[in-house]
Parts: C-alpha cells; structure tokens; sequence
C-alpha cells in the first residue's frame, strides 16, 4: 500500500501509468516486473495485439505505452500514429531488439516518444522513462547518437528537396545547385532553405487551446489543472506543438502566430 505521503505527492511527480504490448517477449516480462517493483510506476496491464492495446488506451487513463515491435497483427508505427491521433495521447516508446536505423526515424518522424533496445540495462530503462516526465525523449545514450545523426540527414534531404522545389520552375540546375542533393553539399544553402517555415502549420483544438495557455505563461501543471488533463497528456501535446511549428522550445511556439483552426478565446 502507497504510504501517505506518496499519496499527496503533486500531480508532476504521480505515478505514471504504464501498459506494454508484446506477444510473450521475455524481455517484455523482466520490464513488467522492473516497472511493478520500481517506484513511480504502475503496469495497468500487458496486451498481446495492436488491437488490444487501441481499445485499452481508449478506455483507461494511460501515460505512456511500451510496444514491442513484434507484434504480428499491426504495424508498430501505424499504431504509433494512430495513438498521437486519440484525444489524450500517450507517450509511444517502441522496445526494438537492436537500432534499426529505418525504423528508429520513423518512429521519430511519426511522433514516437522514445526507442529502446532489448539489451538496454534496467536501471536506464528506469531513468529514460521517467525523462518523460520531464518532456525528454525516452532515448539510451547509442541510440540517442544515432537519432540525432539520423535527424540531421533528414533535414539535409528536406532541405535538399525543398531547393530542388523552389528551382524547378526556373532555369535549369547547374552541377554546382545538384551538389545541395548530397548531405555534404552547399549547407548554407540547404540551412536556408530548411529553416524556412511551412506555410499555416495544422493544430487541434486541444493543441490550440493549450499555445494559448503556453502564451500565458503557465506551465505543464497549470494548463493541465485549467483542463482537466494529466501533465504527461500536456506534455505530449506541447511536443507535438513544437514539432508542428519547427520551434525548439516554449518561448518560440509561444510565440508563433499562424496556425489553421479558429482563435481559442484565453482561458480565465
């Protein structure tokens, strides 16, 4: 039984409420345990289907989900999608038995929120998920090494494209202009080009609602008390905010001022 102070710890340091997906992975269990017996942690429930896991999530409040990628009956990054997707999202961290390099950017790319290998040890496993709580990526040290070179040749085939797009139209590339194709080629340019925002960025309501409280200043557990939400819902939605307007932090997206959907009124 959780003892009385635990009980009337603030709602950022609350337990955070787990369900792993895996079809009978040994690993899955030795986390199962982990998790039970660690502080900071309750395991809701272990599902073995993609479709098990939507309907739990859609049920029953969830802070972060653990996938094996194994699991037969679904795509683990479609279900990524389709869980940022639900009113309250959880944190995705998708258990890999090595970094596969394709998958690991995609799961990034579609809004994954950590990405652990089975041989990761446990007292990291601990320590990765509970960044969450913090807005961290749930990323081991190689594999955080790897998302960010990963990411960064990412941004040079956008930027890469997005120069190829914006000549198309006029007079033919010269062979120096095809070299911005290549990582290693014509940066300034290929950083120019990257940084250049998209045109009206898509936020839902819910994430509208809460830029607007980001403008007011208040933090994770302000706007969640002003919404009815957990923290770990708000900081979900802040990351996904900062990923659709290209901000690196609170203050940008604070202050970004175009985005498709009507003005929420500020919250009183």
């Amino acid at each position: 039984m959780p003892s009385q102070d635990r009980q009337q710890l603030p709602a950022y340091r609350r337990t955070q409420r787990v369900v792993i997906a895996h079809e009978a992975d040994i690993f899955c269990r030795g986390l199962h345990s982990l998790l039970a017996t660690s502080e900071g942690f309750e395991v809701l429930a272990e599902v073995n289907s993609c479709a098990a896991l939507l309907a739990t999530v859609a049920t029953t409040a969830v802070d972060t989900v653990l996938i094996d990628c194994t699991l037969a009956d679904g795509d683990c990054i479609e279900l990524t999608r389709r869980l940022n997707e639900m009113p309250s999202p959880p944190h995705v961290v998708l258990l890999a038995s090595n970094i596969n390099e394709e998958l690991l950017l995609r799961a990034l790319l579609n809004g994954a929120s950590g990405y652990l290998t089975k041989d990761t040890p446990g007292h990291q496993v601990l320590a990765c998920l509970e960044g969450l709580r913090k807005g961290e990526l749930a990323l081991a040290p190689q594999v955080a090494s790897a998302a960010i070179r990963l990411l960064v040749w990412e941004c040079y085939r956008l930027a890469a494209t997005l120069s190829t797009t914006t000549t198309s139209t006029g007079p033919a590339l010269t062979s120096e202009q095809t070299q911005a194709d290549q990582p290693h080629g014509r940066f300034e340019q290929a950083s120019t080009e990257f940084h250049r925002p998209a045109a009206r960025p898509h936020l839902t309501e819910q994430e509208q609602k809460i830029l607007r409280l980001l403008r007011l200043g208040l933090s994770n557990k302000q706007i969640a008390a002003r919404l009815s939400i957990s923290p770990y819902t708000v900081g979900k939605h802040v990351q996904h905010i900062l990923r659709k307007l290209g901000a690196s932090n609170r203050t940008q997206a604070a202050s970004h001022t175009s985005f498709e959907g009507p003005q929420v009124r500020d919250e009183q």
